[in-house]
């Protein structure tokens, strides 16, 4: 089966591999992050790849990594034909399939956030690699024998395909995200400890808040207070999974307010931060 007959759409992320081939027009989206690494390669299209701070003009042959704490969001400049493949896997297959010498994980995470994602490839490699993705659907749909094996097998030569690909590329994709943007999600990353406001965003980059909030909301998709949150809940996942207690990760993102921290971290993962320390 040829992934290219099987347009597939999602929006939350529930299976540890999932793969998508996606084909159209008039494509709309917000600033996203998910549950796992992915992995993006861009067929044709007028498109600009936003990963945080960073933002590329694409062309065929383009793949980007982007691990589960980066935000994201492919921009359709018109209405031309937008195709790419997207490769959805969950962290805990990642590690399955790593060694010590082959730490897959450590590779998408290792990089700073939103620095580095993309990279170009050449059309023949680029071939190789649909190849074999087009393989690994073929066992991502089989009930044969051996399936489950092959479906590993493929999955593992694609991730050392692309990340040797990424130890070797020289070039760098030129960031043409807007300036103040960029410099509202830096600030956002350095202080994401603290407990700010947009008045002091507003004052580090001398422009005005609503002015500001605009000029993302437009370029992002998702509201700068919106981004914000997550980016704290995100933290603190991270905290809570490091062994931190409740209270001590409220206070290191910043939240001054602990049931504001409680409601707002159920609102954006479905459970309180003590259920999520315990199933973790």
């Amino acid at each position: 089966m040829d992934i290219f007959s099987q347009p597939h759409y999602y929006d939350e992320i529930h299976d540890d591999i999932l793969l998508a081939y996606r084909s159209g027009t008039h494509y709309h989206n917000i600033f996203h992050k998910h549950n796992g690494y992915e992995i993006y390669i861009f067929l044709c299209g007028n498109t600009n790849l936003l990963i945080e701070h960073s933002c590329v003009h694409l062309e065929r042959g383009n793949i980007a990594i982007i691990n589960p704490t980066e935000y994201h969001l492919a921009v359709s400049l018109d209405d031309s034909l937008y195709e790419r493949i997207t490769l959805n896997i969950s962290p805990a297959i990642m590690r399955s399939l790593s060694t010590h010498a082959t730490n897959f994980n450590s590779f998408f995470d290792s990089r700073k956030c939103g620095v580095n994602n993309v990279i170009l490839l050449p059309e023949d490699t680029l071939k190789e690699l649909i190849t074999l993705i087009n393989k690994l659907n073929d066992t991502l749909h089989s009930d044969q024998f051996g399936s489950d094996v092959l479906q590993r097998a493929y999955l593992a030569q694609i991730l050392c395909t692309i990340c040797n690909n990424y130890i070797v590329y020289k070039g760098m994709a030129v960031n043409i995200m807007p300036e103040l943007v960029s410099k509202t999600i830096q600030y956002v990353e350095e202080h994401i400890s603290e407990n700010f406001s947009l008045a002091d965003i507003e004052t580090s980059l001398n422009f005005n808040n609503r002015y500001i909030s605009r000029m993302f909301k437009q370029n992002t998709g998702i509201s700068l207070k919106q981004y914000i949150l997550e980016k704290k809940v995100v933290l603190a996942q991270s905290l809570l999974s490091e062994g931190y207690s409740v209270m001590d990760a409220c206070d290191k993102c910043g939240f001054r307010d602990y049931s504001n921290f409680i409601r707002t971290f159920k609102l954006y993962t479905g459970k309180t931060p003590g259920s999520f320390k315990k199933h973790k």
